[in-house]
């Protein structure tokens, strides 16, 4: 198999002090694009929503043999260089992952956070902080999709949840194309998340170098990742900030937009120089 040579139609990271360069790591299950609050901060900063590689995205025959999340994080690590970022001809990214793509953003800050400008995790999976038989995330693997929307919802009668989550089986009615996408997606997320069960137990190891700007963010009514899951991992990187939105679950972005660019955009904005 030829190297890696990650995003054919890769953007490049124009130097603008002005306007922040945003990359977005998308979750499992999400459906693709500038999703709920993602047009939002797409006034203030050039957004970014790659798909991972096996999920949909451009380089999926890059992942056929990956089996790490470690691999998605390198992937996305060598899309920010070829794009420029942190040199002198571009822009650091200010790193957003949710669920999934939280892991893969703290896989991809301990290894190449030169490249970065500020991350935010956004109800991330990744790091372990209980005992080695202790459940700490919800077995999205085997939750049927209305056990995702019930446990991942504040109000699992949100229009949104019908709009924008795509699983085996859901949304009823979906055509065999997105059906099969749907498989192939759970396919890769097992393939780099089934074990350890959606954590990386090097990670905690690891947390004290990430020496930038960090944002916890929990949903209140989260019962995918627990919100106490994210003060306490927090509390492992210097200086991190948490912040817990009301009235919503694991999927802030998606269920209560304005509260979460409330708390986004000001983050992001303030290293607009970076």
């Amino acid at each position: 198999m030829p190297p890696a040579r990650p995003g054919r139609g890769v953007r490049p990271v124009v130097e603008d002090p002005q306007r922040p360069y945003l990359l977005f790591l998308h979750d499992a299950d999400v459906t693709p694009g500038p999703v709920g609050a993602l047009d939002r901060l797409a006034r203030v900063a050039d957004v970014d929503v790659p798909r991972h590689p096996g999920f949909g995205g451009e380089d999926d025959a890059l992942a056929a043999d990956w089996d790490s999340v470690a691999d998605l994080a390198q992937y996305h690590a060598e899309r920010l260089r070829r794009a420029g970022a942190g040199t002198g001809r571009g822009r650091r990214a200010h790193l957003i992952g949710a669920g999934l793509g939280g892991w893969i953003a703290l896989e991809l800050a301990v290894r190449a956070r030169e490249l970065l400008a500020s991350l935010c995790l956004v109800c991330p999976y990744g790091v372990k902080l209980s005992g080695p038989t202790e459940p700490e995330f919800a077995d999205i693997l085997l939750l049927d999709p209305d056990e995702v929307i019930e446990l991942g919802w504040a109000d699992p009668a949100n229009p949104a949840a019908r709009q924008n989550l795509s699983m085996p089986g859901y949304p009823p009615g979906a055509d065999d194309a997105a059906t099969a996408r749907a498989f192939a997606d759970r396919t890769a997320l097992a393939r780099v998340g089934w074990k350890p069960f959606l954590h990386d137990p090097r990670l905690p190891r690891w947390l004290h170098v990430l020496d930038l700007p960090t944002l916890v963010i929990s949903g209140a009514a989260d019962r995918l990742v627990s919100p106490d899951h994210g003060r306490v991992l927090a509390g492992l990187i210097p200086d991190a900030e948490h912040v817990v939105i009301p009235g919503c679950g694991h999927y802030p972005y998606l269920e209560a937009p304005e509260a979460f660019c409330a708390a986004v955009v000001p983050f992001v904005t303030a290293g607009v120089s970076a």
